[in-house]
């Protein structure tokens, strides 16, 4: 694990800060083209990533601080350290990033489809890039595990994460093999959505498999946890498939 990826005098660059860095930036690249195709004002994109990665990060945390209360009701100041990369969820960034983007979609009279499948091909390239960055600061780990990939951090990083001091599935890697395969395929596939919006829906079914797959793999300090996030990413296939069976209702048919 390399938590630190290296210095310049007194500053230091920290593995997941950077590749988070990283992953907007790749996101950024990948929606800018897919707009520039469709013959849309592309450089809105960079106001779109601002109002994203702001919405999303607020999203994360909180999304991580209602789901653990507990540890924040006797130290509240705690809940607003929003830097703190332990403490941030995934499905609560996307929910107020897309908020947020959307509300900036409206004011700059956009369309929203169109965005929206911008989105859908960005957003699995930025997680597979964030994933690295993951494995890197030694979060998102896995259970316990005897095969021969099974990864072991540093015994006092194991310690203060509350994590068992044995090798351990690399749940950042499958994801980042899952999240590559994702964007793969819907970029081979993206001409052939008639819909817009569908490239967006189609990505959260596909990812709400790969997390409810992940999860299995995946460590919480509660047991519970891995239920939680399936039976999340179970009600999130559902309600993607409901759109996608329902969309000459609900989506705009593309031109």
């Amino acid at each position: 694990m390399k938590p630190e990826l290296f210095k310049i005098g007194p500053l230091t660059v920290h593995s997941y800060g950077f590749f988070l860095a990283l992953a907007f930036m790749v996101g950024m690249l990948v929606s800018f083209w897919y707009l520039r195709r469709r013959f849309v004002d592309a450089y809105v994109v960079f106001e779109l990533v601002l109002a994203a990665a702001v919405g999303g990060i607020i999203g994360a945390r909180v999304f991580y601080v209602l789901g653990h209360w507990s540890e924040f009701s006797s130290r509240w100041w705690e809940a607003f350290k929003f830097w703190n990369v332990q403490g941030l969820v995934f499905y609560g960034g996307f929910i107020l990033g897309v908020a947020a983007a959307a509300a900036l979609i409206k004011l700059r009279g956009l369309s929203i489809g169109e965005v929206m499948d911008a989105g859908g091909l960005a957003v699995p390239a930025s997680l597979a890039v964030a994933r690295v960055g993951c494995y890197l600061n030694g979060c998102c780990f896995g259970k316990s595990s005897g095969l021969p990939w099974a990864v072991t951090f540093p015994v006092e990083t194991q310690r203060i994460m509350g994590m068992p001091a044995n090798p351990l599935h690399p749940t950042q890697i499958y994801e980042l093999i899952m999240d590559l395969a994702i964007f793969v395929i819907l970029l081979a596939i993206h001409k052939r959505f008639r819909y817009r919006g569908e490239i967006m829906i189609a990505f959260i079914m596909l990812y709400a498999v790969v997390r409810f797959i992940n999860e299995f793999f995946r460590f919480h300090v509660k047991s519970s946890g891995n239920l939680f996030f399936q039976v999340l990413s179970a009600a999130g296939f559902v309600l993607a498939g409901l759109v996608l069976l329902f969309r000459r209702r609900l989506l705009s048919e593309a031109r």
